[in-house]
């Protein structure tokens, strides 16, 4: 008997990436890990990628397509999907990514070697839109593993990569994770709101490392290709606004979930300078800076 057979479930969120998803679909379901099911929910693409994924289930069972009666963005559709997973162990798929054949083998068995964990990644390549690599970041480099929720956190404050959103988790230790939905101007930007889930998982428990070998490929799109984009990016004032805000987001949000996660008044007062430096002043300097030098070379208005 197999030493790795429990279920896992894998949640795709889709949205008009036509020209990736096929490829996607494919390297999941060669998977050398083969008791999986895969959850395609579709936020009312409008590009043919229903037709693809409508085409796909039928040809694999293991596939179950839904698509959204109207459009209820990432945020909302990331927890849709793991709502609808039955497995012991939980993934998110990006539409557009790709997968090494040992990805999710290797991660149970990670999880399954380490009983205090709730969540394993891996090395990570990027790659440009025809495949090639672009960088790979090794796992120690995005070790975030420590005894202590304090330890893990301040390592992610520091050295914040949020690809380990996609990696693989213990499902009945993550079901209560919220993806917030910024307020205000950036209600429509996701961007940087994946970070407060790594905050609720890194409370919650362990983060087991698997190996040097690259076993997700992270697809870095052209600015065209990108679905979601940033208030008043031509805009210094409005835009540097807009970006100090959801800075602001991020923090009040990362702890929220810390403390829904389990995590005592004590280890937030512990965390919070350290996130308030890292994830706020800091980026609010640095964009202060970019941002002046893009008006003073006429690339973006003042207002």
């Amino acid at each position: 008997m197999e030493e790795i057979e429990e279920l896992v479930s894998i949640g795709m969120p889709v949205y008009n990436d036509k020209s990736f998803l096929p490829l996607a679909l494919e390297s999941l379901l060669n998977q050398s890990y083969r008791h999986f099911e895969l959850i395609l929910s579709d936020d009312c693409s409008t590009d043919g990628s229903a037709e693809i994924c409508k085409e796909a289930e039928k040809w694999d069972t293991r596939i179950r397509y839904i698509r959204q009666p109207s459009n209820i963005g990432i945020s909302r559709n990331m927890k849709f999907l793991l709502n609808q997973a039955k497995g012991k162990y939980f993934m998110w798929a990006a539409n557009d990514d790709l997968w090494h054949p040992d990805f999710i083998k290797e991660l149970v068995r990670g999880l399954q070697n380490r009983a205090d964990s709730v969540a394993a990644f891996c090395a990570v390549k990027e790659i440009d839109e025809k495949g090639n690599e672009i960088q790979t970041l090794s796992a120690e480099s995005i070790d975030y593993s420590g005894k202590h929720p304090e330890i893990r956190l301040k390592k992610l404050i520091r050295r914040f990569y949020d690809g380990f959103g996609y990696g693989l988790f213990v499902r009945d230790q993550i079901t209560n994770v919220r993806f917030p939905v910024w307020w205000g101007i950036n209600r429509n930007s996701p961007y940087n709101n994946i970070y407060p889930s790594l905050c609720f998982y890194l409370t919650r428990g362990n983060y087991v490392s698997c190996g040097e070998i690259p076993m997700w490929y992270n697809r870095m799109k052209s600015e065209e290709n990108i679905h979601h984009k940033i208030p008043f990016p031509n805009h210094f004032i409005r835009g540097y606004f807009a970006f100090l805000l959801r800075k602001f987001n991020l923090v009040i949000f990362s702890l929220k979930e810390i403390r829904r996660a389990g995590g005592s008044f004590l280890l937030i007062a512990q965390i919070t300078p350290s996130m308030f430096y890292h994830w706020f002043l800091k980026p609010g300097y640095y964009g202060f800076l970019t941002d002046a030098k893009r008006l003073l070379r006429g690339k973006i208005s003042f207002w």
